[in-house]
Formats: C-alpha cells, sequence, structure tokens
C-alpha cells in the first residue's frame, strides 16, 4: 500500500472526501492487496485499465474509498495515524519483530521493485514517492546490515542496493527465496563464463607466442643450412634443429618428449635459442612482428 499506493484528498462530503489506489502492472501483486483488504474488512474494488502511452501496459488498480471501515483499515495498516492523519514516514510498532520487518520488506519489493537480469551485476531499485518515507526505509536497511543508496530521480526517490551479496540477502530476508537463488546461479554462471574467457585468452596467447618463436627458430635453421654453418655446430644442436624441423607445430615440453631420454623442456629451449643467436650472428633477420610475439612471453 505504501509503495504503490497514492492517497487522494478529494473534498466534498461522506466517502467521496478520502480515497487510496494502489496501481501496479503485476497481475498477482493487485490480487493479493485486494484479497488482503477484504480479509480486513474493508470495502475495496479492483479495476484493470490500459495505459494511455508508451508502453501501454496493462495496470491493475486497487481502489479504496473513503468511509469510516476502510479509514480505520488505512490506520491499522500504519497509512492514517490515529488522528487520521497521514503517516509519511514508516511506523516503529511494525519493525519491532523479525518477521514483522520481514514481511514489511516484502509488500515494499511487491509494490515498488525492480531487480535486473541475473546475467549482469546485480542491481535492486525501489521507487518511492515520499521523503520520509524512502529515508526511513533506507534506514532500516541499513540496520539491517545492508548498504543502500538513495537519490532523487524525476521526482521520485530511488532506494537501490549494488552487489549480488546485498541483493540476495535482501530478497532472501523478505521470503523470495526462489528470485534469491536465480541471482546467486546467475552470478556464478557470469563468473565461470568470465574465467573460461580469461583462460581461452591465455591459450590464444601462449599459442600466438609459441607459434611465432616456432617459425623463428625454423627460419634460422634454414639460415644456417642455407649458409652451410648448420653441420659446423656442436651435435645436441643439430639435433635440436633436427627435432624442430621434423615437428614445427609442437610446443617446447611436447618437443622435449620427442627428443633423446632426459632432455628437459628447459634445455631444449636453451639449445634452440643458441641455434637462433648462431644465425643472428651470422647475419640472420626476422620479421619484427616474430620477435615481438616471441618476446611476448614463456613458451609451454
Amino acid at each position: 500500500m505504501r509503495a504503490a499506493g497514492t492517497f487522494h484528498i478529494r473534498g466534498g462530503e461522506g466517502d467521496q472526501r478520502y480515497g487510496i489506489h494502489v496501481s501496479t502492472n503485476v497481475q498477482s501483486a493487485a490480487k493479493r492487496v485486494y484479497s488482503y483488504l477484504k480479509s480486513m474488512g474493508a470495502d475495496a474494488d479492483l479495476a484493470v485499465r490500459r495505459e494511455p502511452r508508451f508502453r501501454r501496459r496493462l495496470m491493475y488498480e486497487v481502489h479504496l474509498s473513503g468511509t469510516m471501515t476502510n479509514l480505520q483499515t488505512l490506520n491499522e495498516l500504519g497509512i492514517l495515524s490515529d488522528s487520521f492523519r497521514l503517516e509519511e514516514g514508516i511506523p516503529r510498532r511494525f519493525l519491532r519483530r523479525a518477521c514483522c520487518r520481514s514481511a514489511f520488506l516484502r509488500g515494499c519489493l511487491i509494490g515498488a521493485a525492480s531487480v535486473n537480469d541475473p546475467q549482469r551485476e546485480a542491481h535492486l531499485e525501489l521507487v518511492i514517492h515520499h521523503t520520509a518515507f524512502a529515508e526511513d526505509l533506507s534506514e532500516m536497511l541499513q540496520q539491517l546490515g545492508f548498504h543502500p543508496g538513495l537519490y532523487m530521480r524525476r521526482g521520485a526517490y530511488v532506494v537501490y542496493l549494488k552487489g549480488r551479496e546485498d541483493v540476495s540477502g535482501l530478497l532472501a530476508l523478505a521470503g523470495a527465496h526462489q528470485a534469491a537463488l536465480a541471482l546467486a546461479e546467475g552470478a556464478v554462471l557470469k563468473e565461470v563464463r568470465a574465467q573460461a574467457n580469461r583462460v581461452t585468452n591465455c591459450d590464444h596467447a601462449n599459442l600466438r607466442r609459441s607459434s611465432a618463436a616456432a617459425q623463428r627458430q625454423l627460419d634460422a635453421i634454414d639460415f644456417l643450412e642455407r649458409a652451410g654453418m648448420l653441420r659446423a655446430l656442436p651435435e645436441g644442436l643439430q639435433e635440436a634443429a633436427e627435432l624442430r624441423r621434423t615437428y614445427p607445430y609442437l610446443d617446447l615440453r611436447e618437443l622435449a618428449q620427442e627428443g633423446e631420454e632426459g632432455l628437459t623442456r628447459m634445455a631444449l629451449n636453451h639449445r634452440l635459442r643458441r641455434i637462433v643467436q648462431a644465425a643472428v650472428g651470422a647475419g640472420f633477420q626476422s620479421s619484427e612482428a616474430s620477435i615481438q610475439e616471441a618476446k611476448g612471453g614463456r613458451f609451454l
């Protein structure tokens, strides 16, 4: 009622002096308000209309006229004081017990809250049209251990929470356990997807660097062979060169496994580096892009 309702003072006489309309585009929310009011003995009407502009959504409205019975119901709901003045903030009697706070927050979420897609960064907003009510709601959330923010947007106050822990915690506190689980599941999927992307990008970068280094080694070996210098190298370097030419697509670890028994990745890497250095000393030059790729990181 407080989050989605509007209290009207029309003037006139009798039942028409006051009224309250609860408007929402969620049919189940309107039905719940209507059934609660009926159970309290209030005389309420349920109406459906379509928005005249914008998205032209169906809006469900609960109308409550200003009869004495209805005014007494509004007093019990904390909307009117005992002297039938409009209560702008949150009555403290609603917040004394944990179950009452949970129920009150549940009503606020049903009436005025929106939560973004669980696949994105968690964000929950409650759009409130009364200053005192927005401030009291923000203070209550702080007392419950949350970290709310408050700002004004297009003439209304927005109480918001950011972060998966705060948003899912509030949903769970209000009894929206399925929504809290969906939010947690979305956050897990988002993290798994991000981790998979990081691993893929890292693997891709490693493969690119390894490929560039292998190509530079092959170019250096071809240069030394054309210059007649390959057979003048020590036997271990000649074996490393033959391995690289036989298995041009293997990384260093796989290449070392194809070599002589006891040959390690580090030893093979050292031999291939010496081959490249020998070629460079004899005038070998590779493309600048290949050099930068080879220097970009370690080769697996």
